[in-house]
């Protein structure tokens, strides 16, 4: 990468322009299930570019949108295709009758999403749509520069990162995710992408590995016993009402959860997953009908997966910990598996992007912090498919216009290496 396309990038780059996107689009709602607005804001910028942007939906109200540039030497050796991608879900989408069950009342609210004196706020703006922002104002750089790309370029903002699991009555892809998310735009995008950005906030640097989850239900059996009738002296082991066994079983999963972590932590050269184990809810009973207690209640758990765990193991672990608790069924309700890219097919990507960084930021492309290999985001997909895949992207917390202008340059000068520059 040469200072003089870092020159001609940053002159053409408007930096008002960019600000004055970020805001106008982190700034329509779109919770999950409810993407279509920011769709159509995406969908029209893109037509705007010349990018030729076209709608891919599992669900017709919550669809991808697809723009592409370049393609000018497919065949060369050097050309190859790149996706940058980004998700249009920030909020979980959640009535406030539901989320009043798991959003404390004295919550601080979610800041605005705003920008003062060069920092910007809102859950929005770094998760995920800044970057969103950064990658299409990269592809109109690039056009802006005459630069003709010899492979191809896809952009895409997707619906479903965020969102939840059907899981009991929640059931269907109206309520699903990830389901409608990068996974279908893959199957049924129309690209085929030699390599995958997932464009996320990771402090400027990468890792091209991600875990994935389980959610399991361990429902505690009982039986109802009407009040009058009830045995306030009965032991809580082996008690007849399972909600009075829980803290026996709580207690085993807590003291669990530090021996799977350090068991299951998956290390590379670009990238360490930290599997976590978290009581996420937890159901039982009626409470408009109390006069006979419960004979039923559940813990829903959900447990990180690296990309080389696998869930069979994690249900044998799970029930040896639980083992000797009552009457109980243990079922895994969902299931998303971790994933890395081959160290070797994946180097060229890495290469390109510390190419770029060394051009942009004058320093070392170095390992992202461990959280960001120890959630779930939309590299995992591409990965697990065979297409070498990254997330790489700005400061996650509070990220600056200085950031948004760094990152664009930099997705920039990533697209021109990895696809090349038709003779």
């Amino acid at each position: 990468m040469t200072n003089a396309l870092t020159h001609q990038l940053e002159t053409l780059l408007n930096r008002d322009t960019l600000r004055q996107r970020i805001l106008e689009l982190c700034r329509i709602p779109s919770p999950q299930g409810y993407e279509r607005k920011a769709g159509e804001y995406i969908e029209h910028w893109m037509a705007e570019e010349g990018f030729h942007p076209r709608r891919v939906s599992a669900v017709p109200e919550r669809f991808h949108v697809i723009g592409s540039i370049g393609g000018y030497a497919p065949t060369e050796k050097k050309a190859h295709d790149l996706l940058i991608a980004s998700h249009l879900d920030t909020e979980g989408g959640l009535d406030p009758k539901e989320a009043r069950w798991c959003v404390s009342p004295h919550a601080n609210p979610q800041e605005p999403v705003a920008e003062h004196d060069g920092i910007f706020t809102g859950a929005a703006v770094s998760n995920d749509r800044g970057p969103m922002a950064c990658f299409l104002m990269a592809g109109s750089l690039i056009q802006q520069a005459g630069i003709k790309l010899a492979g191809r370029l896809h952009m895409a903002a997707c619906p479903g990162e965020i969102g939840p699991d059907p899981i009991d009555e929640r059931e269907g892809v109206a309520q699903s995710g990830k389901d409608v998310g990068a996974a279908y735009l893959l199957a049924n995008g129309g690209i085929a992408p030699d390599y995958m950005i997932a464009a996320e906030g990771t402090d400027f640097a990468v890792t091209a590995q991600g875990a994935g989850y389980a959610i399991f239900r361990l429902s505690l059996y009982g039986e109802q016993i009407f009040t009058p009738l009830f045995n306030s002296d009965a032991p809580v082991k082996n008690h007849p009402n399972p909600i009075y066994r829980l803290g026996e079983v709580i207690e085993r999963l807590h003291n669990w959860a530090p021996e799977f972590e350090r068991a299951h932590r998956f290390e590379t050269p670009w990238g360490t997953t930290i599997p976590k184990v978290q009581i996420g809810a937890i159901r039982g009973g009626l409470p408009y009908s109390l006069g006979g207690g419960t004979g039923v209640c559940a813990l829903y758990i959900e447990v990180g997966l690296s990309a080389i765990d696998r869930v069979q193991d994690v249900r044998r672990a799970l029930e040896t910990v639980i083992k000797d608790s009552g009457s109980y069924a243990l079922e895994c309700v969902a299931y998303r598996q971790g994933a890395v890219a081959s160290e070797q097919e994946v180097a060229p990507l890495l290469e390109a992007i510390s190419e770029a960084t060394q051009a942009v930021r004058h320093t070392n492309l170095e390992v992202a912090d461990p959280v960001y290999a120890s959630m779930w985001r939309d590299h995992n997909v591409f990965n697990r498919a065979g297409i070498p895949a990254v997330t790489f992207g700005p400061r996650r917390w509070r990220p600056t216009l200085n950031d948004f202008v760094t990152t664009t340059l930099l997705y920039a000068q990533t697209a021109i290496k990895i696809c090349g520059v038709a003779a």
